[in-house]
């Protein structure tokens, strides 16, 4: 298992993008929730990687940190998706505290329910072909080329008219 380390852009891109695709969370919930993952990620990684030296922000400076970075959430819902996919992928179960479980748990119910969303919104899976699954980088820091929406199809006709 490859566990990524991230940058504060890349939580504080992921904390706006948590307050626009995921429903009924408040600031200070997403706030929380962002730091839970920021300190998960980090005790992971220094679990695969012993010996790396990592400093971790008290939660009051990440939170400072993040309310202050200016930078734009996903574009999309499978951008969102995919930055879900990355933050759990980078978590080593085995080294996180029972503080995180809680969540990981909430990021699997999320994960689920954009899942759902997805599918009542376009009638097929997320990760289906027709989608922009295969585009999007599974990161914190979506790409620049990635597509602005969510269907190939519509991606194309966009392009098309340009």
């Amino acid at each position: 298992m490859n566990i990524s380390k991230f940058t504060l852009t890349g939580y504080a891109r992921f904390y706006r993008s948590l307050l626009r695709f995921s429903h009924d969370i408040n600031n200070a919930h997403a706030l929380k929730l962002t730091y839970g993952f920021y300190t998960a990620v980090n005790s992971s990684y220094r679990h695969k990687n012993p010996g790396v030296q990592l400093t971790d922000l008290a939660d009051i400076d990440f939170y400072e940190i993040i309310r202050q970075t200016k930078v734009k959430t996903y574009r999309t819902e499978i951008q969102f998706y995919r930055a879900m996919e990355a933050v759990l992928y980078s978590l080593a179960l085995e080294a996180i505290q029972s503080a995180h479980v809680l969540c990981v748990l909430e990021l699997i119910a999320m994960m689920s329910d954009t899942e759902l969303r997805f599918y009542k919104a376009f009638d097929m899976e997320i990760d289906d072909e027709r989608t922009i699954y295969s585009l999007c980088a599974r990161s914190l820091t979506p790409r620049r080329d990635e597509p602005g929406l969510c269907l190939i199809q519509d991606w194309n006709d966009a392009i098309a008219e340009v």
